[in-house]
């Protein structure tokens, strides 16, 4: 005996990105294929809303050709994108302001560690005539807690800016080199890396209505 042939159809590379503009359920995707008079055959992928939502009428949005909703998509994430020319100035101007925040920064520790050298001086002088009895207890603790107040916070300054200092350099780093990437993801035809940055920077924010892709949805006409 023959087995049955079962027919399948395995999830399509872009379901679960976008949401029907009209009754706000989720589109998913199918095969059809198409069987020409002189023998041809050719196969293709629909996108269309799943149209589940119970009592509710037939949907009325069309299905859309992959190939259709895959330029939509690049020509959406191309808003985003960073040319390679845009690339070199930033990552020229992010290399001149590292370098003077490096100076800036670099001078403020360096006048805050000579400062506090002369705090720990003062503080080793007020105890040393504390116990050669030259002032009273209570002026020696006041002017201690002064002084170490001081001191305090000017360590806390230099520790922040010495764990801050250029934190911000490397996130913009790799924010240009993401965004300089979309360049060559949307010339290519991998699907999934298209619906993976589309899911980053859209979120569930994605609809289809009227065969058109569009980060939110327009209202009902």
């Amino acid at each position: 005996k023959h087995k049955r042939a079962i027919k399948t159809n395995m999830p399509k590379p872009l379901c679960g990105l976008l949401r029907c503009g009209s009754c706000n359920m989720m589109i998913t995707g199918e095969n059809q294929v198409k069987r020409q008079k002189n023998g041809n055959i050719h196969h293709y992928v629909y996108y269309h809303c799943t149209k589940k939502r119970k009592n509710a009428s037939r949907c009325p949005e069309p299905h859309i050709r992959q190939e259709l909703l895959d330029g939509q998509l690049s020509d959406l994430l191309n808003k985003y994108a960073l040319p390679d020319s845009w690339v070199l100035t930033l990552n020229k101007l992010l290399a001149d302001d590292e370098q003077k925040a490096e100076q800036s920064t670099g001078v403020f520790i360096t006048a805050a560690q000579e400062r506090i050298g002369n705090l720990q001086g003062k503080l080793q002088r007020l105890l040393d005539s504390y116990l050669d009895q030259d002032i009273e207890r209570e002026i020696y603790l006041q002017k201690k807690a002064e002084l170490m107040s001081e001191k305090k916070s000017l360590e806390e300054q230099n520790s922040k800016l010495t764990l801050a200092n250029n934190a911000w350099v490397e996130p913009m780093r790799k924010w240009i080199k993401r965004a300089n990437s979309i360049c060559n993801i949307t010339v290519s035809d991998d699907l999934l890396a298209k619906k993976s940055l589309c899911l980053e920077i859209f979120g569930s924010n994605l609809f289809l209505k009227n065969k058109k892709a569009q980060p939110t949805a327009a209202p009902n006409a």
